[in-house]
């Protein structure tokens, strides 16, 4: 499959000031993807249940660029730059920008988290052995179901995929210059992410633990 694809699981965003595009503040070439979207409603705060999406406001009080303990530095397999999505993320997040019309704010960093990274992959790697691009798995699984599986005691999340890229800057790129992804990038209720890659096929989750 030679096009380009992207899908996301929104978060809410609020637009406060206006700002240029992300694209040209980032000094990331444009590229024209196809995307596709949905909204879901998020977990009510103190409620156990596990619904299969949603997002809900919060804040990011850790330090940018790091790995959570406990979560490890790497999945096997999983061949990325780290490094690299977390500096392009975190330099979009910090600068603010116009994500399809809506000026979104500057909002604090996210750090790398394992189990994040792990449901993205293990995602990424279902997609392209099974040739299928949605949210939705065939045997049913949800961005939350996933997050589940992993361990990741979830508040909120957010889920973007993308399909046809081949490098970390490209993707990035793709997702911003797409509203709802970009709306996700720039959600400040997020305080974590991970993204996993395989062959073509990335999953970016972001989120925040309850508690958290």
């Amino acid at each position: 499959m030679t096009g380009k694809f992207i899908c996301a699981i929104l978060g809410v965003c609020v637009a406060v000031a206006v700002f240029t595009s992300c694209s040209k503040d980032s000094g990331l070439l444009p590229v024209n993807p196809k995307d596709t979207a949905t909204t879901t409603p998020g977990k009510p705060s103190g409620d156990t249940s596990k619904p299969g999406s949603g997002t809900t406001p919060g804040t990011d009080t850790t330090k940018p660029g790091t790995t959570n303990p406990g979560t490890g530095t790497g999945i096997s397999g999983n061949n990325i730059d780290r490094e690299a999505l977390l500096n392009l993320v975190n330099g979009l997040r910090t600068k603010g920008c116009n994500c399809g019309g809506v000026a979104m704010p500057p909002v604090g960093p996210v750090t790398w988290n394992g189990l994040l990274e792990k449901a993205a992959y293990d995602f990424s790697v279902e997609m392209k052995t099974k040739n299928f691009f949605s949210h939705t798995s065939p045997s049913g699984s949800t961005p939350g179901s996933r997050l589940d599986a992993v361990g990741y005691n979830w508040n909120t999340y957010g889920e973007n995929i993308a399909q046809g890229y081949m490098d970390e800057q490209s993707v990035i790129l793709g997702w911003i210059n797409s509203p709802g992804h970009c709306k996700n990038i720039m959600n400040g209720n997020f305080k974590e992410m991970g993204i996993g890659k395989a062959g073509n096929y990335w999953t970016m989750d972001l989120g925040r633990r309850s508690g958290n």
